[in-house]
């Protein structure tokens, strides 16, 4: 798998984590891809016309050019063709902002662009075919019609669910929820429901992801597999818990990993201090 990184314009930033470009497979060549949940949505361009994807987990195919997948909130096991991508990584409450679609209706959901936004869409999906043979023209017209979406898309409470989200992050997913009401200034139902709505995932199923991914990313860089630490360090009830959910999202358990299948949340994590801050 090769992917190229690109931050986006500075106005975008607080809503887009990161622009990608990837090339997944060889010619004639079908992939196994396990995919995981890292708090994240993506909008999707495929580059090269004809593409098959089969989610085995969901038995759903998929033949969609410009797609949108909202946040996962379990493991995915994939099956495609050789593909050439480019990505737009929304931060956790950046599709809201940006698209104005109510996330909670697109978890574990990959749909046509068209299909959430209509066709006021169809220009810019044309101009992205027409320039399908150069990744960084059709990153520079995602990026500008996205411009056009911060200006004129104004949403309710999305400063307070921003920092939800950051405070949870920050934490690695153990910031007890009653600490969130108090630093959002939010009520319990009103911070849920807005939540829900602009993240789509509920605060504690998000705060298990970003947990989940703490602990992925230690087990990545560690050379030591202590389960009882790990448990103590990222406060699992116990060790049965955590393995249970380290399953739940990852699709095997912790002494298993050696099995999965090439991963493409954790090849984009583990590229993100790379990006190329380049005028687009």
């Amino acid at each position: 798998m090769q992917t190229m990184l690109y931050m986006p314009h500075f106005a975008l930033r607080p809503y887009i984590q990161i622009y990608m470009h990837s090339n997944v497979g060889g010619e004639g060549q079908r992939m196994e891809l396990d995919l995981f949940p890292v708090g994240h949505s993506v909008m999707t361009f495929i580059l090269n016309e004809n593409h098959f994807l089969h989610n085995t987990t969901l038995n759903k195919y998929f033949n969609v050019r410009f797609n949108f997948t909202g946040q996962l909130n379990h493991y995915h096991h994939l099956i495609t063709s050789p593909a050439s991508m480019i990505y737009v990584m929304f931060k956790p409450f950046g599709a809201f902002r940006l698209l104005g679609i109510p996330q909670h209706l697109l978890v574990n959901e990959c749909v046509l662009v068209s299909d959430i936004l209509g066709g006021v869409i169809n220009d810019l999906c044309q101009q992205m075919e027409d320039r399908a043979h150069s990744p960084k023209d059709v990153i520079s017209l995602l990026e500008q019609w996205l411009l056009k979406q911060l200006k004129k898309s104004e949403k309710p409470q999305t400063e307070r669910i921003a920092l939800a989200c950051q405070n949870i992050i920050f934490s690695g997913g153990n910031l007890p929820i009653n600490e969130l009401y108090r630093l959002t200034n939010m009520s319990k139902s009103s911070l849920e429901q807005h939540f829900k709505e602009q993240v789509g995932l509920s605060l504690k199923t998000f705060s298990r992801v970003i947990r989940f991914n703490r602990v992925n990313k230690f087990l990545i860089a560690s050379a030591t597999k202590d389960w009882q630490e790990l448990v103590y360090r990222y406060g699992y009830f116990d060790q049965a818990h955590f393995i249970h959910e380290f399953k739940h999202f990852f699709g095997y358990s912790p002494s298993q990993i050696h099995l999965s299948h090439q991963n493409l949340a954790s090849h984009v994590l583990s590229l993100e201090g790379n990006a190329n801050d380049s005028s687009l």
